[in-house]
């Protein structure tokens, strides 16, 4: 199994105004050429040296912000973490209707993945190759349970999600229906992500929606 440090680069290192500019937009382009090849080539067959030509920069440029390729994947588990954080944020005194409110936050966690139904295979092959990033996407995955809790408990407040369920239990089936939902269709990707997820999402609310 690859190393890989329980540290990653974090925000609080980070240089700040123009340099920082620079330098988040170095990152963001690591992070897309990574995501990118990992989607083409698979996890195992993307080199470093790969994704440094993909994004123009030098390998050392690379060890400025990633310990290895398996780094790559704790930044996407910080962006998946920060989605769902702002989107609990603004949603959570909303008063949309469910099907639409929560096809909304499954396509904002599946926009990378929708591109391409390899990157969910090479993302699933690399996790599960190691311990750490396996433990710490585990991690991410509650915390992500957790925030969504919070939504979940507003609208079973508001009686139109049914009260007999915890409302962790609840977002802990979201989050099931919608990995679920991507798991299967990168096997057979007929029809389209999106097309998918509105009849799990519907299916979804119909269970949880209040008798």
């Amino acid at each position: 199994m690859s190393n890989v440090t329980e540290q990653s680069p974090s925000a609080g290192t980070r240089p700040s105004g123009r340099r920082a500019k620079r330098s988040e937009e170095t990152r963001e382009r690591i992070f897309r050429a990574a995501l990118n090849l990992f989607a083409e080539k698979g996890f195992n067959a993307t080199t470093i040296e790969a994704i440094t030509a993909a994004a123009d920069v030098g390998k050392g440029t690379f060890f400025n912000y990633f310990d290895n390729k398996e780094s790559v994947l704790l930044e996407y588990r910080e962006l998946q973490m920060a989605r769902v954080a702002e989107f609990v944020g603004v949603n959570r005194e909303s008063e949309r209707p469910l099907v639409p409110l929560f096809l909304h936050l499954a396509l904002t966690l599946t926009m990378e993945q929708e591109k391409s139904p390899g990157l969910i295979q090479s993302l699933m092959t690399a996790v599960f190759a190691n311990e750490t990033v396996q433990k710490r996407m585990a991690e991410a995955m509650e915390g992500n349970i957790r925030q969504l809790a919070t939504l979940m408990a507003r609208r079973q407040q508001s009686g139109e999600i049914r009260c007999d369920l915890d409302s962790f239990t609840i977002a802990q089936s979201f989050q099931r229906i919608i990995f679920g939902t991507m798991i299967t269709w990168s096997l057979n990707p007929v029809d389209s992500l999106e097309e998918n997820l509105k009849k799990s999402i519907q299916v979804f609310v119909d269970g949880a929606r209040s008798k």
